[in-house]
């Protein structure tokens, strides 16, 4: 997702250019007549009129393909310490750590009721539950992974817009081996129409 949101910036970054030489291309093809428009000027305003409406097409083009509907997620190995950082590395104090994560939602509730966020840990990783958080996310039987239901985050009778709203949850991860170097995987359900973000978090020793 993020590879085609990367190659989707660059090609409308281009746009402009390929606009111009389309309509430079077109008016040459078809000229649109209009009355009380000089023969001189003929040239100028057809290339101008074919700007105008490829970079309308391309304005909607980047609108459809444009999600307006995000989950954004960012791991931090310290409370209410977020860095936009690409990769965090945790490091295990003694047998267990705490494991941090903002989720932040943007967009219509409806299309973010049936998300789920599973995070998987890696072999020799097991996840424990903190009270205060608990109501937000489950734990599997292997206690190997964690779903996040996107349904915990806000009022089920929501209807309006979310505009970046989030929370901040936290779990325990404790380990059975000595040595501890494996990234946690995060994974969405259903990711057509949804812009997911997340960083990397690496447990270590």
């Amino acid at each position: 997702m993020d590879y085609l949101k990367k190659v989707l910036n660059i090609i409308f970054g281009f746009s402009p250019i390929v606009v111009v030489i389309l309509a430079y291309v077109l008016s040459g093809f078809y000229k649109i007549h209009i009355p009380n428009i000089d023969k001189d000027s003929l040239g100028e305003f057809n290339v101008a009129l074919y700007s105008a409406a490829l970079m309308l097409l391309v304005n909607l083009l980047q609108f459809l393909l444009s999600s307006s509907t995000s989950i954004e997620v960012e791991f931090t190995s310290q409370k209410g310490v977020y860095n936009n950082i690409e990769m965090i590395s945790c490091p295990f104090t003694l047998e267990s750590a705490t494991i941090y994560l903002y989720i932040k939602l943007t967009g219509n509730p409806k299309k973010l009721r049936n998300k789920k966020l599973t995070l998987i840990l890696p072999p020799n990783v097991t996840a424990q539950s903190i009270p205060e958080y608990s109501d937000f996310y489950s734990l599997d039987n292997s206690r190997s992974s964690v779903e996040i239901d996107m349904n915990n985050f806000f009022n089920k009778n929501r209807t309006n817009f979310l505009e970046k709203e989030g929370k901040e949850i936290a779990f325990q991860v404790m380990k059975s081996r000595e040595e501890i170097n494996s990234l946690i995987s995060a994974e969405l359900n259903k990711k057509t129409n949804v812009n997911f973000e997340v960083n990397k978090l690496r447990l270590t020793r």
